[in-house]
């Protein structure tokens, strides 16, 4: 009888053992298709009518990773709506897949402004030499967002023919440009912007004088050590004193490793 009730026991208990493992491969199964439909689902609603629909499954697109989007979000860069277009060269810099960059070079001549300006971004993100010239190019232009932007995707894409061209522009009536070309330079990292740097910790505006310091701190060269304790000693806002203090330590702390 015990027999018979323990053999009955191990029964069950393979039997709900082998239904928890087939419900979690059916489990895994489902949630592998489940991604391959909303991939799909996804590209069909870049065609709805509602600007928001739209919106969101871009975002959604950039979320999955899919370099299979590429192409549906280069079909974007032509929407009417240009917070959709600009939202397609997001995702696109998200995917970071080299066939976006021509077109995206093509959005620079965008009639809208923040378009221009995501696209200068963008193609700092994607890292392809070809968009040097052009960003060049947009550091004489009107728009003072646009010219900042393409400051800072000069930086990431760390081409040395970009450095004569930002130094001047740390001479530049607005603070945001400023800010933006010092980031360029630190992305840069050429200790021949280090001289031209120095003057911005004495800027009228904390965050000039703030990303003065980080690209010094980025750059490492230990010559700017004294004016940043300067700038340091000097400063009177508490939270750009801290900033700058934290960028002393990086500096320290790269001077350490050479």
């Amino acid at each position: 009888m015990l027999a018979a009730l323990w053999v009955a026991e191990y029964a069950n208990a393979r039997e709900l053992s082998y239904c928890i493992s087939h419900a979690d491969i059916t489990i895994r199964y489902q949630e592998a298709a489940q991604k391959q439909v909303t991939f799909e689902d996804q590209v069909k609603r870049l065609k709805s009518q509602s600007v928001e629909e739209r919106r969101d499954a871009i975002e959604h697109l950039a979320e999955l990773g899919d370099h299979r989007a590429v192409d549906p979000l280069i079909g974007l860069l032509t929407d009417q709506t240009a917070d959709i277009r600009a939202s397609a060269i997001d995702a696109l810099g998200a995917l970071e897949d080299a066939r976006a960059v021509d077109p995206v070079i093509g959005m620079l001549k965008d009639k809208t402004e923040f378009v221009r300006s995501a696209s200068a971004r963008v193609l700092g993100q994607l890292g392809d030499a070809r968009a040097v010239t052009p960003l060049i190019a947009l550091l004489s232009g009107p728009s003072s967002s646009v010219r900042g932007a393409a400051a800072i995707g000069l930086g990431l894409l760390k081409d040395a023919r970009a450095l004569p061209e930002l130094i001047p522009r740390l001479r530049e009536q607005s603070p945001d440009v400023r800010a933006a070309v010092a980031n360029g330079l630190g992305g840069l990292r050429d200790k021949k912007a280090v001289v031209a740097l120095l003057p911005l910790l004495k800027d009228d505006y904390g965050m000039v004088k703030v990303a003065a310091a980080l690209a010094l701190a980025d750059i490492g060269d230990k010559t700017a050590l004294a004016p940043l304790k300067e700038a340091i000693a000097a400063e009177k806002d508490d939270e750009i004193h801290s900033q700058l203090t934290e960028a002393l330590k990086r500096l320290e702390a790269a001077r350490d490793q050479t």
